[in-house]
C-alpha cells in the first residue's frame, strides 16, 4: 500500500506540472494559461487544507507539538495562498507579467515541500499504523468527495490509483 508521503508527494508532482503548463503557455496561449493556473490554485487550495485539517492535527496529537514545525508550515501556507491571490487578480486583469510574484512563490514551496516530503510525511507514514494511513487516506478522499457534490454533482471516481 502506498502511504501518505507518496499519496501527498504525487499531489505535489501535478501541482508543479499544471504550474509549469501554466508559466509554458502564458506568453502565446493566455486561455489556456490562465487555466492552468486556475487548475493550480484551487488544487494547491485543496491540498493545504488535507494537511491542515487532517494531517497537521494528526501530527500535533502524537508529537504533543502545536507551535512546532506545523506552526511554520501554516504561516508558510498563509504566504503561498497570498502569492496565489495575488497572482489570480493579475490574471483576471489580463496581466501575465506575474514573473516576480511566480519567482517568490515557486521559493516558497520549493522549501515547503521539501520539509513535508523529507520530514513531515515520512514521519507521519512511520508512526501510523497501515489501517490509519488507510483510514486517513479515505478521509482526505471523501473531503475531496463532499467538496465536489457541493460544487459539481457529478462525483470523483478516484484522486490517485
Amino acid at each position: 500500500m502506498n502511504g501518505i508521503a507518496d499519496f501527498m508527494s504525487k499531489d505535489h508532482d501535478r501541482l508543479d506540472g499544471l504550474f509549469k503548463e501554466f508559466q509554458t503557455k502564458k506568453n502565446q496561449e493566455t486561455e489556456s494559461a490562465k487555466n492552468s493556473f486556475f487548475d493550480f490554485k484551487s488544487g494547491l487550495e485543496r491540498h493545504i487544507v488535507w494537511e491542515e485539517e487532517i494531517l497537521f492535527p494528526i501530527f500535533e496529537e502524537r508529537t504533543g507539538m502545536q507551535g512546532g514545525p506545523t506552526a511554520v508550515m501554516r504561516m508558510e501556507h498563509i504566504q503561498i495562498k497570498g502569492l496565489l491571490s495575488s497572482i489570480y487578480d493579475q490574471i483576471l486583469k489580463i496581466n501575465f507579467e506575474t514573473e516576480s510574484l511566480e519567482s517568490q512563490l515557486s521559493g516558497i514551496l520549493s522549501s515547503h515541500n521539501v520539509k513535508e516530503e523529507n520530514v513531515l510525511y515520512p514521519w507521519i507514514d512511520q508512526t501510523l499504523s497501515l489501517e490509519e494511513i488507510e483510514k486517513t487516506l479515505q478521509k482526505i478522499h471523501f473531503m475531496d468527495l463532499e467538496k465536489q457534490e457541493k460544487v459539481n454533482p457529478v462525483k470523483l471516481e478516484k484522486i490517485y490509483d
